[in-house]
C-alpha cells in the first residue's frame, strides 16, 4: 500500500494545527513502513490534493519531519525519507576526531565479540524485553582511525526486535550498523541521548583498547530510541582520549 491509497481526516474544527495533523500522519506512515528509507514521497501538490489543505500547510508539515532528521529534501530532486549512511552518522551520531582537529572521518570497525546472553533486569525494562524470548544480544566493536585504536563500543539490543542477525551480517556489512538496523530489521534510530563521565579503564577493555588497566577514559553511555521515543538500542562507549577528543556540533537538518 502506498501514501496515495489511504484515506486522511484533517479536521480544521480541532485544537491540533492542521500542519501539526499532517506531520503526525505522515509520521505514523513511516513507523507503520508505508514510508520506507530511501523513497521519494509525493510532491507538495499531490500532499496538497490527499490532505485537502494549503500548499503553505503541506509545507510546514514536511518542514518539521526535516528538522526532525527524518525527511531529507534534496534540491531538484524532491523530499525523501532519510536512510542512515556515513553522512549521518558522522554529522548526527559520531562524536569523535582527532585532538585540535575538526575533520570528521569515519572510523574503521573491527568487529571483537557477538554473544546472545540472558537479559538482564535493566536490560529487560530499558529494551522492553518479553517474556517469551529475553535474550539480547552483546555486541564488542572497536573502532579506530588508520593506526589509532580510538573507542571500544558495546552495543545491547534485543533479539526479539533484531531476528536473525547474525555474526556474518556484522562483519560484511558496507555501511554503517545504523543502516544495517533499518534496512534489514525495518528499526530507525530516530535520536540518541548520552551521559559522559570520566572514568578508569578496566581489565577487559583495556585489553581491548592496549591500555594499562586504570586508565583514565571516557564513557559514554547512550540510548538509542525510534519511533514514538522506544529504546531499541544501549550502548557503551569507551574512549582513550589520548589522541582523540570528544566535539559535538549543533544541527538543524542531517548532514547540513
Amino acid at each position: 500500500m502506498s501514501l496515495t491509497d489511504l484515506k486522511f481526516n484533517i479536521d480544521p474544527n480541532i485544537k491540533t494545527p492542521m500542519w501539526l495533523q499532517i506531520r503526525n500522519e505522515l509520521f505514523d506512515c513511516l513507523y507503520k513502513d508505508v514510508l520506507k528509507p530511501g523513497q521519494l514521497i509525493p510532491n507538495e501538490k499531490t500532499l496538497v490534493d490527499l490532505f485537502s489543505v494549503s500548499i503553505g500547510t503541506v509545507r510546514k508539515a514536511i518542514g518539521a519531519l526535516e528538522k526532525e532528521g527524518l525527511l531529507m529534501r534534496k534540491q531538484g530532486l524532491g523530499t525523501f525519507v532519510c536512510q542512515h549512511d556515513t553522512q549521518s552518522f558522522l554529522f548526527k551520531f559520531f562524536h569523535i576526531v582527532m585532538n585540535g582537529s575538526d575533520v570528521r572521518q569515519i572510523p574503521d570497525v573491527e568487529l571483537v565479540s557477538f554473544v546472545t546472553r540472558k537479559a538482564n533486569k535493566t536490560e529487560t525494562q530499558l529494551l522492553n524485553i518479553p517474556k517469551e524470548n529475553d535474550k539480547v544480544f552483546h555486541i564488542y566493536n572497536k573502532l579506530s582511525f588508520p593506526n589509532n585504536v580510538h573507542s571500544i563500543d558495546k552495543i545491547v539490543i534485543a533479539a526479539a526486535k533484531f531476528p536473525l542477525l547474525t555474526e556474518e551480517m556484522l562483519v560484511n556489512r558496507h555501511n554503517t550498523i545504523y543502516n544495517l538496523f533499518q534496512n534489514k530489521f525495518n528499526v530507525f534510530i530516530t535520536h540518541t541521548s548520552e551521559r559522559i563521565k570520566a572514568a578508569l579503564v578496566e581489565k577487559k577493555i583495556s585489553q581491548m583498547l592496549d591500555i594499562e588497566m586504570g586508565t583514565p577514559i571516557l564513557r559514554i553511555k547512550r540510548l538509542g530510541y525510534s519511533y514514538h521515543d522506544e529504546i531499541v538500542e544501549l550502548r557503551t562507549s569507551y574512549v582513550d582520549t589520548a589522541e582523540v577528543e570528544y566535539t559535538r556540533d549543533q544541527y538543524s537538518l542531517i548532514g547540513e
